[in-house]
């Protein structure tokens, strides 16, 4: 992984993170909101059914029968049935407060001053579930509603408007005809709550209470949420910003280390494998070329070959880290692909090339060239005998595609899925068991020229499982994409990449 790769990682934790506790937060939001309206619609549609149970007056709960003298004035016609407060009691001295505490209580004398009521906090008093009593009656003194009685021919029998200011009688004969023959009895109109019931004597109530208050209540905490939203997103985005910096730090440094381990290991193995070449160069001048000395100079080329390939991928880490600037890449494709012209056709193939003249994008020409390269020399090392190579750099509008394809044969049964994955190789288990059985071979009676001829073609067919990897690394760097396709005995690599506005 590269310290680009981890950047990238680091900068999607902090987008998931952060769209996550907005998420999160949206969702409470959205919860309290929706529950505060329940909970105030659910009250508006007890407190009319309670209207309507009374004809549209607005009695406090049993104040009929505990207080006779209000009783007259509450149930009169003429005042509408309007609610009627209950009186201040005082005591004989004046004192305004109605339970005076005692200067002393006779022993065993029970206390009968009313004691005050604790907040109803259960869940269905909270959501405007149960009936009308307790604090939900005291509500109803700020209940500002109005009626619409109609007898059983639908016609106006009486208008109810003495609880709100803002309503003449002529409106709300509107709103309560507006609802009447509505195939809903309960609802919401603007502002109002509004109910359909029938009457006990026949007949229907229209009832509309105004919940404004409550309803400019829940409107001020949803903006007070939302503001919180916005400022704890904010907050949460900055904490996730240090906080990943910090988590990613010791990979970044990991990454580093791995790097130089790569770069000194490289330059350290490159000093005993010129001194095995050596030793064993001179070994064939004095005493002739053997079989074993053959055999140490295939794994001399190997290592040095391996160790070149560990070389080039500390040097596409670090260019992996460069800057990107818009450049036309087609003249450095081209001169790539034509300098691999000779070598495909010292190896019996034909390498063609189809470049398109402009095609611009954000990239570094090292970088271009180090894929192009790879890409090319996995191609004419793979193709099949004499077959074709065919290089293709083309532009769309949303793309520039650069395609590489070679003739495989063999490529039918291949997992191309792993291709990419550092050191791994295709036909492993082939070469290997290929290059243990020269002995054998010698034994068994094959000539040593021969033996030695075959294994020299499989050791310079076969690769080292990294060259791809680091086309992925730079594809990546690039911002695009790859993938590999086989089809008709042909396979193709596809780079696909963003161009230049």
């Amino acid at each position: 992984m590269t310290e680009r790769e981890i950047h990238r990682i680091r900068k999607k934790f902090i987008t998931i993170s952060t769209l996550s506790f907005f998420g999160v937060m949206l969702l409470m939001g959205s919860c309290i909101f929706l529950f505060s309206t329940i909970a105030v619609r659910n009250e508006a549609h007890q407190i009319m059914e309670y209207i309507a149970e009374n004809d549209g007056k607005l009695l406090l709960p049993e104040s009929a029968e505990n207080n006779p003298g209000t009783n007259s004035a509450s149930g009169s016609e003429e005042s509408d049935g309007d609610a009627v407060s209950s009186s201040d009691p005082k005591n004989d001295a004046g004192d305004t407060d109605p339970f005076p505490e005692s200067e002393s209580t006779s022993a065993g004398q029970a206390d009968t001053r009313p004691h005050r009521e604790d907040i109803d906090w259960s869940l269905r008093r909270i959501f405007g579930i149960g009936g009308i009593s307790g604090e939900t009656a005291d509500s109803l003194y700020s209940t500002r509603y109005f009626a619409v009685l109609f007898d059983t021919d639908n016609e106006v029998e009486k208008v109810i408007t003495s609880h709100i200011a803002s309503m003449s009688d002529s409106d709300a004969e509107h709103y309560a005809e507006f609802v009447l023959h509505s195939s809903r009895h309960f609802g919401s109109f603007g502002r109002y709550y509004y109910h359909v019931a029938e009457r006990k004597n026949g007949g229907t109530i229209v009832i509309y209470v105004d919940r404004s208050a409550q309803l400019m209540a829940i409107t001020r905490i949803v903006f007070i949420a939302l503001a919180l939203l916005v400022i704890g997103t904010l907050i949460a985005y900055h904490f996730m910003r240090i906080l990943s910096r910090d988590v990613v730090r010791s990979e970044v440094e990991n990454v580093e280390r791995q790097k130089q381990f790569i770069t000194n290991a490289s330059h350290e193995l490159k000093t005993p494998l010129a001194v095995i070449r050596a030793n064993t160069e001179m070994q064939e001048m004095l005493e002739g070329e053997t079989e074993w000395t053959q055999s140490t100079m295939r794994q001399v080329d190997r290592l040095s070959g391996l160790v070149q390939n560990l070389v080039q991928i500390a040097r596409a880490q670090e260019t992996a880290t460069g800057e990107l600037t818009v450049m036309n890449i087609a003249p450095a494709v081209l001169d790539t692909a034509k300098s691999f012209i000779p070598v495909a056709a010292g190896d019996g193939k034909t390498l063609l090339h189809k470049i398109a003249p402009n095609v611009s994008m954000e990239a570094d020409e090292s970088m271009i060239r180090q894929l192009v390269s790879l890409l090319v020399d996995n191609a004419v090392k793979y193709c099949d005998a004499e077959g074709v190579i065919r290089i293709v750099l083309a532009k769309t509008v949303r793309s520039v595609i650069l395609t590489v394809s070679n003739m495989y044969a063999e490529g039918a049964s291949v997992d191309y899925t792993r291709f990419f994955e550092r050191f791994y190789r295709q036909d492993e288990a082939r070469t290997i068991g290929e290059e243990g059985n020269t002995p054998s071979s010698v034994e068994s009676g094959s000539s040593p020229d021969q033996s030695s001829s075959d294994t020299a073609v499989v050791q310079q067919n076969r690769g080292y499982g990294i060259g791809l990897s680091v086309v992925d690394e730079l594809v990546r760097s690039l911002h695009g994409t790859i993938h590999i396709t086989w089809k008709n005995g042909v396979i193709s690599f596809i780079c696909r990449f963003r161009p230049s506005s």
